[in-house]
C-alpha cells in the first residue's frame, strides 16, 4: 500500500512510490531524514501542495514514533511537466525512539508506516488529504543512517531500577533516585555517597558482607577458582571502594564519573545474584 495525494473529493494527483532515509548528527537527539519519492500523475494545470505534515510509525502493529518537520518551502508547486519530486522531513528522535526501531527491526530490515497529510490546490479547487503507506527500510540503509546519526557513539541498553513492593526494594530505589537527582543538580559528591549507602543497605539485607570479603581474599591467590557469584561480589566490593570517596570532601568527582558510578551501582544492585532481589 502506497500513499496517494489527492483523491478525497477530487482526482488523485500523485503517489509516494518509495522512501529512503539518512541520518544527521544532532545535539542531544538523533536526527533522521526521511525522503519521499513522489510520482505525479497526468496534470493538466499547476498543483500546489501546502501544510505538509508527516508521521512515522514502526512495526506491523504500529508504534507511533514521531512527527516530522518539512524541510523546504511551505508551498510545493507541480506543473504539467513535473514527473517526480522529493519531499523531505526531519525527525528528531530520542534514544528510546531509536531503540524502539531497533527492537522491531531485530537486526533485520525496518518496517515503517508513513502518514502524509496536507492540502492541495488544483484546477481552482482545494482539498485536504491524509493517507498512509507501508514501506521497508533495508537493513544496510538503516545501519548507514545510524552511523550518520552517530548512534554507535553511545552504548544504549536498559538499566532497570530495583523494583518490588517490599520496603527493602523501595529503600534501595529511593536511594538511587536521589543519587540521580543529585547528578541532575550538579551535586556529584552527594550522588556518590548515596550509591555507597545503597550498596551498604544491600549488604545488610543480604547478609553477604563476609562472602564479599572472602571473594576479595580469594582473588589475591586463587582467582582462577572463583565462580561467577564470587567475581560479582568482588566487583561490588571494588565499586564500594570507589564510593567510599564520596564521603570525603577532599575528593571531587566529575559529572561523567558520577554517572558511571551510578550506572554500575544500578546494574549490580538490580542483579538477583548480588542485588536487592533474592
Amino acid at each position: 500500500m502506497v500513499i496517494s495525494i489527492g483523491g478525497f473529493d477530487g482526482p488523485r494527483l500523485a503517489e509516494v512510490k518509495s522512501v529512503s532515509i539518512h541520518g544527521n548528527q544532532g545535539c542531544g537527539v538523533y536526527v533522521l531524514y526521511l525522503s519521499l519519492k513522489v510520482i505525479a500523475g497526468n496534470l493538466t494545470s499547476d498543483a500546489f501542495l501546502s501544510q505538509l505534515s508527516c508521521r512515522l510509525e514502526v512495526g506491523k502493529q504500529p508504534i507511533k514514533l514521531a512527527n516530522g518537520e518539512y524541510e523546504a518551502a511551505p508551498v510545493v508547486r507541480w506543473t504539467q511537466y513535473t514527473e517526480d519530486t522529493q519531499l523531505g522531513f526531519f525527525f528528531y528522535l530520542s534514544s528510546s525512539q531509536v531503540n524502539a526501531i531497533e527492537q522491531v527491526r531485530n537486526s533485520g530490515d525496518a518496517p515503517i508506516s508513513v502518514w502524509l497529510s496536507g492540502s492541495v490546490s488544483y484546477e481552482g479547487k482545494s482539498q485536504s488529504f491524509l493517507d498512509k503507506g507501508d514501506y521497508v527500510i533495508p537493513k544496510q540503509q538503516w545501519l548507514q543512517a545510524l552511523a550518520e546519526m552517530h548512534y554507535q557513539d553511545t552504548l544504549l541498553f536498559e538499566l532497570l531500577m530495583p523494583s518490588g513492593t517490599d520496603s527493602n526494594s523501595s529503600e534501595v530505589k529511593s536511594l538511587l533516585e536521589r543519587a540521580q537527582s543529585h547528578i541532575l543538580n550538579g551535586h556529584y559528591q552527594e550522588a556518590i555517597g548515596l550509591c555507597r549507602q545503597a550498596i551498604e543497605f544491600v549488604e545488610n539485607y543480604r547478609d553477604d558482607k563476609k562472602q564479599a570479603s572472602q571473594a576479595v581474599e580469594k582473588y589475591k591467590d586463587r582467582r582462577k577458582e572463583m565462580n561467577v557469584i564470587e567475581r560479582m561480589l568482588f566487583l561490588r566490593e571494588g565499586l564500594k571502594n570507589i564510593t567510599h570517596l564520596g564521603n570525603h570532601n577532599s575528593e571531587e568527582f566529575s559529572r561523567q564519573q558520577a554517572q558511571s558510578v551510578l550506572g554500575i551501582t544500578v546494574a549490580l544492585l538490580s542483579s538477583p545474584e548480588i542485588g536487592v532481589i533474592k
